[in-house]
C-alpha cells in the first residue's frame, strides 16, 4: 500500500507543480515526503489528510478507493434519493446507506449532505440529532455547504420555541455570506428562513423584507423547477456516461442546488404570505395573487383565511364564502384559528348586509377568542360588535359589551359605567 500511495502522492505533487518541502509543510518535513513517495515509509492518517488537503483532493483518492467518477456516480445517487424523498416516497433507509457509503470512503461532504436531506424529512426529537450529525460532517466545508446546516438548525431552534437564537444564527450566516460566499441557493435559504422566522416574531416588515430578497433568488415554481431537475440529472449521467467527468461534477452541482431549492416549498410558502400582508394595503390584487400562490403551494389555515379576507374586502363575497365554508369543515374547534374563522364569518355576514347574522357572530367570536387567548381577535370582534350596535342606536348594549370586553382583556374590574 505504501508504494501505491507514494506513487499516487508524488503524481498529484507533481500535477500542482510542488515541491516535497511545500507539500510537507507545516507539520512534516521534506525528508518525510521523499520517504512516502518512495514507499520506506506508510503514511499516518494524520499525514494522509495534510497531504489531501495541501493537493485539493480527499484521502480517498489518496488510498486508490476512489475516483472522481465514483464522486459523481455518489452524488447522483444522493440526488435520486433527494427525489425520491421531494415525491413522497423517500426511503430513509436507503439514505442512511448512502450516509454510510460516503463516511466508508471519506466523503464527508455527501454524507452531511445526506445526514440533512434525512433532517429535512424527520420530525421531533430525532430531526435535532440529524442536523447535528449534517453539522459535524459540513463543519470544515466551505459556507454554502456549512450554512445550509446552519438554516436549518435555525429551523429546529423556532420549532423548539426559541425564534430570536435562530434569527440570530440566520442573521450572522446571512451577513457572512454577503460579505464572502454569495452563493445564490444559500442566499436564498437564508432569506427564506429568516422571512418565516420574522413572521413568526410578528415582525410584519422585516419579514416581507426577507420574503421579497427571497422570491427574487428563487428560479420557479415547483413544477418548473421539477422539470429543471430532472433535465439537469439527466445530463449529469449524460456526461458522466461520455467520460466527461469535469462537467458531470459542475452538473450535479447545480442538480443538488435545485434539489435544495424544491425542498425550501413550504418556507417559500410563507414568503409569499409575508409579501402578501406586507402588500395588502397598497396593492390587494398583488397580494390576492401571492396568497393564491402561497395556498396552491402549501395548504395553510392562516393564509386560507388572511386570502378570504383579502375576497371580501374586494368585494368577491362569494369566493370568500366558498373559502370560509372551506376552512370550517378544516380547522378543529380547538385550534387556535378557530377564533380568526368566526371573526371573519361574521365580517362576511356584515359585508353582505345580513346584521342578524353578523352580531351573532361577532359574540361568537368574543366567546371564542377569550376561550383560545386570541387577544388581537377579541379586540377585533369587541370593536366591530360595538361599532354594530352603535350604529342601530344601540349605545347602552355597546357600552356593556365595551365593559365585557375590556374585562376579558385584563383590565380591572371596577370599570366605570
Amino acid at each position: 500500500m505504501g508504494e501505491e500511495v507514494g506513487g499516487r502522492l508524488r503524481r498529484l505533487r507533481a500535477e500542482r507543480g510542488l515541491t516535497q518541502r511545500e507539500l510537507a509543510e507545516p507539520h512534516y518535513t521534506a525528508a518525510y515526503v521523499s520517504s512516502v513517495e518512495t514507499g520506506a515509509r506508510t503514511p499516518s492518517g494524520d499525514a494522509l489528510r495534510h497531504f489531501a488537503a495541501r493537493l485539493g483532493v480527499d484521502t480517498g483518492e489518496l488510498l486508490g478507493v476512489t475516483s472522481p467518477r465514483d464522486d459523481v456516480r455518489l452524488d447522483l445517487d444522493i440526488a435520486a434519493a433527494a427525489a425520491e424523498f421531494l415525491a413522497g416516497n423517500g426511503s430513509a433507509p436507503q439514505m442512511r446507506r448512502l450516509v454510510r457509503r460516503a463516511e466508508k470512503i471519506g466523503r464527508d461532504r455527501q454524507a452531511g449532505l445526506a445526514w440533512l436531506w434525512l433532517a429535512r424529512f424527520t420530525e421531533g426529537d430525532a430531526r435535532s440529532r440529524l442536523v447535528a450529525a449534517a453539522e459535524a460532517a459540513l463543519g470544515d466545508d466551505i459556507p454554502p455547504y456549512r450554512e445550509v446546516a446552519a438554516a436549518l438548525r435555525a429551523n429546529v431552534l423556532i420549532g423548539r420555541g426559541e425564534p430570536h437564537h435562530a434569527m440570530h444564527l440566520l442573521r450572522t450566516a446571512l451577513d457572512a455570506s454577503l460579505d464572502r460566499h454569495p452563493h445564490p441557493v444559500l442566499l436564498l435559504t437564508l432569506h427564506a428562513y429568516l422571512a418565516d422566522g420574522r413572521l413568526r416574531l410578528g415582525e410584519t416588515a422585516q419579514a416581507a423584507h426577507h420574503a421579497g430578497e427571497a422570491l427574487r433568488l428563487s428560479r420557479g415554481d415547483e413544477e418548473i423547477l421539477t422539470e429543471l431537475t430532472g433535465n439537469q440529472h439527466r445530463l449529469a449521467e449524460t456526461y458522466l456516461a461520455d467520460g466527461r467527468v469535469a462537467d458531470a461534477v459542475a452538473a450535479v452541482s447545480v442538480l443538488h442546488d435545485l434539489l435544495h431549492e424544491r425542498a425550501l416549498r413550504p418556507v417559500l410558502a410563507r414568503c409569499l404570505f409575508a409579501r402578501a400582508l406586507a402588500r395588502r394595503a397598497d396593492d390587494p390584487e398583488g397580494a390576492l395573487a401571492d396568497l393564491r400562490a402561497s395556498r396552491a403551494a402549501v395548504p395553510d389555515h392562516a393564509v386560507t383565511l388572511e386570502l378570504a379576507d383579502v375576497c371580501r374586502d374586494l368585494g368577491r363575497l362569494d369566493d370568500a364564502a366558498a373559502l370560509l365554508a372551506e376552512a370550517a369543515e378544516a380547522i378543529p374547534a380547538d385550534s387556535p384559528h378557530s377564533a380568526s374563522l368566526t371573526f371573519q364569518q361574521g365580517s362576511l355576514a356584515l359585508a353582505r348586509g345580513d346584521l342578524e347574522s353578523a352580531e351573532a357572530g361577532f359574540a361568537h367570536a368574543i366567546d371564542v377568542a377569550a376561550l383560545r387567548d386570541a387577544r388581537g381577535v377579541l379586540a377585533a370582534s369587541i370593536d366591530k360588535a360595538g361599532e354594530l350596535l352603535r350604529d342601530q342606536g344601540r349605545s347602552e348594549e355597546a357600552a356593556d359589551l365595551l365593559r365585557r370586553g375590556l374585562l376579558l382583556l385584563g383590565a380591572e374590574e371596577d370599570v366605570p359605567k
